[in-house]
């Protein structure tokens, strides 16, 4: 080999060869200026972009904190406003008497519809204006939003008519003076259940609410049952089954309310046989239901004896469609049927009960159901004896009424001869009440409305 090729070759292989660069090295090394001019300038932006929106936030914590504060004054200014209002009108807002009803009622709904009033309050306030004037009372209640409806209830006060069926001159009726005022409670409620009716409204927040928990409606059967009156007796008038339909299934008191209404809502109309027949069955299945309800563990003894209070005062307008729940529940076994018996015997003896009503249930009721007691020779001794105790309290039946009178005499021939224990029993029950009645304890005169006319009609007593 030529000494030219060796240098050649030394030339060539002698020296390393240079490294190859990526496409992005050879971008960063030619363009590193501009490269940490972007970076830092993002970094920037970022940082500036930070600082803004935290000062945005404080800006509107700042102004989420002024308006509160501005909210929070309103109020109290507001608060102060009101305060000062009601006390420029607290005096007329206090007084009473018919002679200041035009202004206060003019005062009351003025502060009313201007929501400067507590609706509690509001309502506090109708009622004392609805002894003198109902109707401006109701008008009112009307235009009171967010009422409290136990409010309403505790206002609403029966009258000796719907408590026992029957008025008469004691102190245990001076709520009839409030007569009108819970009529006119009872149509607030029938015009408000209208209004949540067309609307769809939810149940739960308007009057429904009273019948809400089962206990309530258990703890005052009658009066839930008589504020719901108009509202249940223009459904079932109108034929409006549906909406029956939809009020009891609200609730268990709701079902209970609708079973007491509407076992007297019967009013007598000529109507044609297929319509009849659905009344019929409609008054059937509330019969049945009732029956079933005053039986079940569910309506504990205070229960069943409320019911029979309700039930017993307006057994007439049932018409019949008490007798079997009567009948069924004053056969039961005596732990059972006691609280029935607790209730009707006072209700007998001092004759809180329609002279025609008395009748109907005598001859329906008492006398058919000692009847299967006698002849059942497994029936307890001792509820045989609480029903002729009952009956002893109860007035025999007229001559003219026939029928009625030879089922009378049967049952008592039935009791034994007159030395028997059952016959002695009716003897001195009948010989207690007569006593009681014409002379009544201290205590219970002004419960007995055997002598109330009589008593009331009598001179008062010449002072010393």
């Amino acid at each position: 080999m030529s000494p030219d090729n060796e240098d050649g070759d030394a030339a060539s292989g002698g020296v390393a060869p240079a490294e190859k660069v990526s496409k992005l090295g050879k971008f960063i090394q030619t363009y590193h200026g501009f490269l940490s001019s972007f970076v830092i300038g993002v970094a920037g932006l970022v940082a500036t972009s930070i600082w803004q929106y935290r000062q945005s936030q404080i800006a509107a914590q700042q102004a989420h904190s002024e308006q509160t504060i501005a909210e929070t004054k309103a109020e109290n200014d507001w608060r102060i406003a009101r305060a000062e209002i009601l006390s420029k009108n607290l005096n007329v807002l206090s007084a009473q008497g018919p002679g200041s009803a035009d202004q206060r009622f003019g005062v009351l709904l003025s502060l009313t519809r201007g929501a400067i009033i507590d609706p509690e309050l509001a309502v506090s306030y109708a009622m004392e204006l609805g002894k003198d004037n109902p109707t401006y009372m109701r008008t009112v209640l009307e235009a009171t939003g967010q009422k409290n409806y136990d409010q309403l209830a505790q206002g609403f006060k029966l009258t000796c008519v719907e408590r026992y069926g029957v008025e008469k001159a004691t102190e245990l009726c001076k709520d009839d003076a409030l007569a009108d005022r819970s009529d006119a409670i009872a149509q607030v409620i029938l015009d408000e259940m209208e209004a949540a009716e067309a609307v769809r409204a939810a149940p739960g927040n308007g009057p429904l609410s009273l019948l809400h928990e089962e206990r309530e409606v258990q703890a005052f059967p009658g009066k839930m049952a008589w504020l719901f009156e108009p509202y249940l007796q223009d459904l079932y008038e109108r034929r409006q089954w549906q909406e029956i339909q939809r009020f009891e299934n609200y609730s268990a008191g709701a079902r209970l309310v609708g079973a007491l209404v509407l076992s007297t809502a019967r009013t007598g109309e000529m109507v044609s046989t297929t319509e009849a027949a659905d009344l019929d069955r409609f008054h059937a299945d509330h019969r049945k239901w009732l029956a079933s309800y005053l039986l079940s563990a569910t309506c504990a003894a205070e229960c069943r004896g409320k019911l029979v209070d309700v039930m017993l005062s307006s057994y007439g307008e049932a018409q019949g469609d008490y007798d079997e729940p009567f009948r069924r529940l004053l056969l039961q076994s005596r732990v059972e049927a006691a609280p029935a018996y607790a209730h009707l015997h006072p209700r007998l003896l001092w004759c809180q009960v329609d002279a025609d009503d008395l009748a109907m249930f005598r001859d329906r009721v008492l006398v058919p159901a000692l009847t299967t007691a006698l002849a059942d020779a497994k029936t307890d001794p001792t509820l045989v004896e609480d029903l002729v105790g009952l009956l002893a309290l109860v007035p025999e039946p007229a001559a003219t009424a026939a029928a009625a009178l030879d089922a009378w005499k049967k049952a008592l021939a039935a009791l034994g001869r007159p030395g028997e224990h059952l016959q002695r029993t009716f003897n001195s029950r009948r010989a207690a009440s007569a006593h009681e009645r014409s002379n009544p304890p201290p205590m219970i005169k002004k419960v007995n409305f055997c002598n109330a006319a009589a008593m009331a009609a009598a001179p008062a007593p010449a002072q010393p």
